[in-house]
């Protein structure tokens, strides 16, 4: 394997979440000095805890985002009974609901991501 394979295959494990110390091993194994291992892993851990993050602020906009539109048309929809949803309140209403517990588990996870970048599981 070449040099520039070793750290793609790296920057994979370590996107992936695999433990740092296995990843540091397999890049040992495959000839990169001790040194250098570390440094390349510290650099792999520290660009997935950012692009973690990122995603994290992106879902927590997603997630508030829809619980802010959920809110707004519910509300509308009591001031204004059947200007929106005619002939099937009950129905929209319930739907309503579901996309707002879909809002909510976006913005928990997105909060989840966004506080704790480290954690293995995406």
């Amino acid at each position: 394997m070449t040099p520039a394979n070793v750290i793609v295959e790296a920057r994979a494990k370590i996107i992936w979440g695999e433990e740092p110390s296995s990843v540091h091993a397999f890049l040992t194994l495959n000839g990169m000095p001790i040194a250098d291992a570390d440094r390349t892993i510290q650099e792999l851990v520290t660009e997935r805890n950012k692009e973690v993050k990122e995603m994290g602020v992106r879902g927590t906009c997603i997630g508030a985002a829809i619980i802010c539109a959920v809110v707004i048309i519910i509300w509308y929809e009591l001031e204004h009974p059947s200007k929106l949803f005619p002939a099937k309140q009950g129905k929209a209403m319930y739907l309503m609901f579901l996309v707002g517990l879909y809002g909510i588990w976006r913005l928990i996870g997105g909060l989840f991501r966004l506080l704790r970048p480290q954690a293995k599981t995406l």
